[in-house]
């Protein structure tokens, strides 16, 4: 540990929390060493995490998600595993697999990529331009602390980069596959580099060889460049023991198209962290969003699409379906700053909850600094459409049945449009599977 974090300690030392990640930082900067090409990096992130310390409910972006029963639990740091990826049968794909974090290169299915295409390990590149140029310089790990985690622990991961021009013929599916017996702290890093006219689709799912306690905190960066298209679909199964935390941090270069689609079907506590830069003109974000959550599952999204330069446009539409005490949550913002005139935004969550026990809180928002723009935002939570289940039930159909095909049609707008149609199916599967 460097004097500056040794000095910060003091700040910290009634928070139990904040003690026992430290103290496995020390633990697994000893056992890994700090000369490798990425500590220095390590050294800033531990550094603003002891400043930061994790979130509290004052902090309005988490108002209505409380981490404390979480990062209470006592993890331990998940090491190298052995487990084997099963995949998506339907999906014909590039597989990528990590097992516990780290790039397993036996079990993917990169033989096969095209010219101007790499996916490597993020320990093997470490010294690259790309990865010494872009790794951490989109992702906040000084305001946000879970970033800040996953950076002070980065060793290993998946970097992916597509050359100029280059357009992937099938999508690249990136497999966690987690393997522990004991509670387990995993923290997933993928960087995605996709160069100037390129287009790519990104799968990331998460696969569990074991039913025990988990704390997953992921860090994804993407840098889209100009006249770039990516696709980027994030498949989130989760179990009652799971909790999960994702970063999503986005940067768009002139005339790019970003489309993302989170798809979250259960888990103890989930929060979705997505951070869109638009950082030039002509740009177009898309972000869509399914949850759906039973039991006493937490599901938070909250998303930044942050329009930093004029003639761009973004569109989110978020959908949720609750029921028994699960907790939804929304808070999506749209920063819209003074130079970014002609700009078009829209905001869209739409909930339906199917118990008195269930909650939904939605916070649309829009903070405009520009004076020619189009933005809108808009939230609905409510039950089932009484009329509709009506008129289904006039024609004979059963009320599970009917209430299971207005589930299902109600999903099936936002899984329409993940434009892997391969998945369609699959996400379909997953909640008729989570309405059962």
């Amino acid at each position: 540990m460097t004097a500056k974090v040794k000095k910060s300690m003091p700040k910290l030392m009634d928070n139990r929390a904040e003690d026992r990640f430290l103290a496995a930082y020390e633990r697994y900067q000893s056992l890994n060493g700090t000369a490798d090409a990425l500590s220095n990096l390590s050294r800033k992130a531990i550094d603003h995490f002891v400043q930061t310390g994790f979130p509290g409910r004052k902090n309005e972006s988490w108002k209505y998600t409380n981490v404390t029963p979480v990062i209470n639990r006592p993890y331990q740091v998940a090491g190298k595993g052995q487990a084997t990826a099963k995949g998506i049968e339907a999906l014909d794909a590039y597989v990528v697999v990590l097992v516990n974090g780290c790039f397993a290169p036996e079990q993917s299915n990169l033989n096969e990529l095209p010219l101007g295409v790499s996916i490597e390990s993020l320990s093997a590149v470490a010294e690259h331009d790309i990865v010494q140029t872009h790794l951490g310089n989109y992702a906040n790990y000084a305001q946000e602390p879970f970033t800040a985690l996953n950076t002070a622990f980065v060793k290993d991961g998946a970097v992916v980069t597509v050359a100029p021009g280059v357009t992937l013929d099938k999508p690249v599916h990136i497999i966690h596959v987690v393997s522990n017996d004991k509670p387990t702290l995993l923290q997933p890093r993928t960087l995605i580099h996709v160069a100037d006219g390129a287009s790519v689709q990104i799968l990331h799912s998460t696969e569990f060889t074991d039913s025990v306690s988990l704390l997953i905190n992921a860090v994804t960066e993407i840098r889209v460049g100009s006249d770039a298209n990516v696709d980027y679909l994030d498949l989130q199964v989760g179990v009652s023991q799971v909790s999960r935390v994702t970063n999503l941090s986005v940067y768009q270069d002139t005339n790019s198209k970003f489309h993302s689609g989170v798809f979250t079907f259960g888990g103890e506590l989930v929060r979705n962290n997505l951070s869109i830069l638009p950082d030039a003109e002509n740009c177009e974000s898309l972000l869509h969003g399914l949850f759906v959550a039973r039991g006493r599952s937490h599901v938070d999204n909250n998303t930044l699409v942050d329009h930093a330069k004029p003639n761009c446009f973004s569109s989110e539409y978020y959908k949720g379906i609750l029921d028994d005490r699960a907790i939804g949550v929304f808070n999506g913002k749209v920063l819209v700053r003074q130079d970014a005139q002609l700009t078009n935004a829209y905001q869209t969550n739409r909930s339906i909850v199917l118990s008195d026990t269930a909650r939904m809180y939605s916070k649309p928002a829009l903070e405009i600094y520009a004076d020619d723009v189009k933005c809108s935002h808009g939230a609905t939570t409510g039950q089932l459409d009484k009329d509709g289940l009506f008129y289904l039930r006039s024609r004979g159909i059963r009320e599970t049945e009917a209430r299971r095909l207005m589930l299902t049609s109600f999903a099936g707008e936002i899984i329409e449009k993940a434009p892997i149609a391969a998945l369609h199916d699959v996400l379909y599967d997953h909640v008729e599977r989570m309405l059962r």
